[in-house]
């Protein structure tokens, strides 16, 4: 693979709309962005998913863009307040089945969940939340956590897991380190988790130290400042005044937490980079570069996605992220869709394989 397919294989962008239309289906222009970037995955939305015919035809139609390496495709189909296929069975919340304590109510909504998409081509949801809700005053979690006890937030996390995992479809803890103690939005601003490690320990990193032991896919980074983690400071664009590192952006957790520390082999993905909580500090060339450097694999709905594409291809050509780090992301994204069957090996070179092909009988070709 060539520097531009292997940065490309590490952005995944939506295509909610385009001039102003939800998009239902793509485009020659929309083609156009996939190819010319070597898009490696895309997040589908609610705009995306008006039926069950119609989206398996997008699915259909995302995939014979991307040719020879075959998409990621992503959607949080969480259950309760979350949900993105609009022609799907709408779930309990998190926090509904926190309420049971059921492992087994757990297990088979995530096997129910992770059947629809794996019908429709998505291959990746991004759920479930593992954050634990202990402040009642948090307007983003809340019910889409299974509750404030971690203990039962880890066994119902890994119930979730595993029936996704039987569907076929990959598992996303969210949003590490944790999002559960804030009481800002972090579409709207930056939130911050003041506690000392030894309380991060017992509350916040359990439900995801128990996801990564039980094979978790991906994690999701939360864009949220850890300052017993990463005390460091990086100079705000939005007023000039020094901010802590969001955990997004955050060496010391990406590498040093997930990697070093939990142990964690596979994908690390970011939240929405279109989120306040970054883009009113960060520019798009910056915050891909910063993403990259702390450890992230997969760069998720940059603001900017050509500027941003063109600053990460600058920074590996420069020497300002090392060719070795872009390998290793590419290799653990590659190892994902092998694991899903989006590709195969065939005499030692990646072609699409039948997990990127639609499964639904809908009627279409």
């Amino acid at each position: 693979m060539s520097i531009e397919e292997k940065v490309g294989q590490m952005f995944m962008p939506d295509f909610r709309q385009w001039n102003g239309k939800n998009v239902c289906e793509i485009n020659e222009e929309i083609v156009q962005v996939i190819q010319q970037h070597h898009i490696g995955g895309v997040i589908l939305f609610r705009e995306n998913l008006v039926d069950t015919e119609q989206t398996v035809r997008l699915v259909d139609q995302l995939q014979r863009a991307a040719g020879s390496i075959p998409l990621l495709l992503s959607t949080d189909q969480e259950g309760g307040v979350v949900n993105r296929l609009q022609s799907g069975t709408v779930m309990p919340g998190n926090m509904a089945l926190g309420a049971t304590g059921s492992t087994e109510s757990c297990h088979r909504v995530g096997q129910a969940i992770g059947a629809e998409l794996h019908a429709l081509g998505i291959n990746i949801n991004f759920a479930p939340v593992v954050d634990v809700n202990v402040n009642p005053d948090n307007p983003v979690i809340g019910v889409r956590s299974f509750g404030s006890d971690p203990q039962l937030v880890s066994d119902l996390g890994v119930s979730y897991i595993q029936g996704l995992h039987d569907a076929g479809v990959a598992a996303t803890a969210k949003h590490f380190p944790g999002h559960g103690d804030t009481a800002v939005d972090s579409h709207l601003g930056l939130p911050s988790v003041p506690y000392d490690r030894s309380r991060l320990d017992e509350v916040e990193l359990k439900p995801f130290q128990t996801a990564i032991n039980a094979g978790v896919d991906l994690i999701m980074t939360a864009h949220v400042t850890f300052p017993a983690i990463d005390s460091s400071m990086l100079i705000s664009r939005l007023d000039n005044t020094p901010i802590y590192v969001p955990a997004t952006l955050s060496a010391p957790v990406l590498t040093g937490l997930i990697r070093n520390t939990l142990g964690f082999e596979g994908v690390v993905v970011t939240d929405s980079l279109q989120m306040k909580a970054i883009t009113d500090h960060f520019g798009p060339e910056d915050t891909v570069i910063r993403a990259v450097q702390a450890g992230t694999d997969i760069i998720l709905m940059p603001s900017d996605l050509n500027r941003a594409y063109q600053a990460m291809l600058a920074a590996v050509k420069n020497g300002d992220i090392p060719e070795t780090t872009i390998d290793k992301s590419v290799t653990r994204i590659l190892a994902l869709k092998l694991k899903l069957g989006v590709v195969e090996i065939n005499n030692g070179k990646l072609q699409p394989g039948m997990g990127s092909r639609n499964t639904c009988r809908c009627g279409t070709d």
